[in-house]
């Protein structure tokens, strides 16, 4: 028993930390890119600022830690407490895998090529930074545009909507925003492949801002769970035994 709680009380740390590492990771692509939030919506502005390529390369370690990897926990987590409840429960918990690697691979092959790209851009002659800001436009495309705002966001909409909707029955505020940020995930996706620009940056900031909200809020639940069952273990140890 004693390694249960152990294993919630990690996995409820991991989650939150997860939630902070979303939030430094939009911080320091703030001040990458000198709080000209622009570039959030148009990454090939970037290159006006490839002087803080380093920044940017710590912009992508956080947020392949924080929106995915240290997410992996809870969708494993998410599909054990509910594996028995709907016969869908293995289908959202394959699109909670499917997110997190699909978003954390978008975001290594970023990480390796965005700052390398910024620093050979600010030491070339004007003649061949066309042809460097060709090279990062279309990787940019091939991530931003092709794994993450249409493959990515389809797996996290199916997974915190699916998930979301079992949630809600007994964690009212945490099944509310997963529904909140599966839809949000959804209205990416089909305005990306739709190319209605306005509702995509829409779906896009309401995900980024549930990528924070949401591991800290499920994360401060599993920890009040794990503190409340020694509580109620001791009340249990502490009622006659029957007779037995």
């Amino acid at each position: 028993m004693k390694k249960n709680f152990t294993y919630t009380r990690i996995l409820g740390i991991v989650t939150i930390m997860a939630g902070l590492f979303a939030a430094g990771c939009l911080l320091t692509g703030a001040m990458a890119v000198e709080y000209n939030f622009d570039a959030f919506s148009n990454p090939s502005l970037l290159l006006q600022y490839d002087h803080n390529s380093q920044l940017v390369y710590w912009f992508l370690i956080f947020d392949m830690a924080g929106y995915y990897l240290l997410l992996l926990p809870a969708v494993l987590y998410l599909h054990q407490q509910f594996k028995y409840h709907s016969p869908w429960t293995s289908l959202f918990t394959f699109c909670g895998i499917g997110y997190v690697l699909t978003g954390a691979i978008g975001a290594a092959m970023l990480a390796a090529t965005w700052p390398y790209l910024m620093q050979l851009h600010s030491v070339s002659p004007a003649a061949n930074q066309q042809n460097i800001a060709l090279v990062f436009n279309s990787i940019n495309l091939l991530v931003t545009k092709g794994l993450w705002n249409m493959l990515e966001v389809l797996f996290a909409a199916l997974w915190w909507i699916g998930f979301g909707k079992l949630l809600l029955r007994d964690y009212k505020i945490i099944g509310t925003l997963s529904l909140v940020a599966g839809f949000a995930c959804l209205l990416d996706a089909v305005a990306t492949i739709a190319n209605w620009n306005m509702p995509a940056e829409l779906g896009v900031n309401i995900y980024l801002l549930m990528g924070i909200v949401w591991p800290v809020a499920l994360g401060v639940n599993i920890l009040h769970i794990s503190n409340a069952r020694p509580v109620l273990n001791k009340i249990d140890s502490d009622l006659p035994n029957n007779g037995k």
